[in-house]
């Protein structure tokens, strides 16, 4: 079983912030080793499992801009920012537009694991339409995910509850929503944990709320 978190990994995501282009490009056989090929196999690794203790439908590719998020930020939107980032940032979503699809990702970083469970829907209108019609179960399992892990759950844009609903709906902070997340924060994994089993066994905790965004929006 392939375990890509090591001492030499999370070393090189601390060195990584640090680094110009051209300090990357002279280490990238470096990153490559210890760092992009691991990962990858993680992912590969990671997937059958998910299947088995989420759902057979999320889909998962070990590459970057797959399920690997980019290891370089975006300075377009950031130019005072590093150039390289400090984590890895994992994606696997069910649906045919991976954009918009319910997800579960993973965060990992040199001093805490995160995990998620969410969406960003393709229509504002139609996440309300849910939660206001068909939205009792959605709730409870966001508030159940919430409970059992200590998750926020993030994604509320508007101050006010939109109309034609009103400030009393029982799902009113739900409707002030134009995404959906709920996130939890570990302390890091030692590195000589099992990180799949580790990973599976946090992520199935998302079985019941995944199953709803499925469901409601695919």
């Amino acid at each position: 079983m392939n375990n890509p978190w090591t001492s030499h990994t999370t070393a090189l995501l601390t060195e990584l912030p640090t680094m110009s282009s051209d300090e990357f490009k002279a280490i990238k056989r470096r990153y490559t080793a210890e760092l992009a090929d691991p990962v990858k196999e993680f992912v590969t690794d990671l997937l059958p499992h998910l299947h088995e203790e989420v759902s057979s439908g999320l889909i998962g590719t070990p590459k970057t801009n797959g399920s690997i998020a980019p290891i370089n930020n975006d300075l377009r939107f950031n130019p005072d920012a590093s150039p390289y980032k400090d984590h890895i940032m994992l994606r696997f979503w069910e649906g045919p537009t991976k954009k918009t699809a319910p997800m579960l990702i993973v965060h990992l970083s040199p001093t805490r694991i995160g995990f998620a469970s969410g969406i960003v829907p393709a229509d504002v209108d139609t996440w309300r339409t849910v939660v206001d019609h068909d939205g009792v179960e959605l709730a409870a399992a966001i508030d159940e995910l919430a409970d059992g892990t200590g998750a926020d759950v993030v994604g509320e844009a508007l101050k006010r509850t939109p109309k034609p609903f009103t400030e009393d709906h029982p799902r009113a902070r739900l409707l002030r929503h134009k995404m959906l997340q709920v996130r939890w924060i570990l302390d890091a994994v030692p590195h000589e944990v099992d990180l799949v089993e580790f990973c599976t066994t946090e992520l199935a905790r998302t079985r019941r709320l995944h199953a709803e965004l499925v469901a409601r929006f695919t």
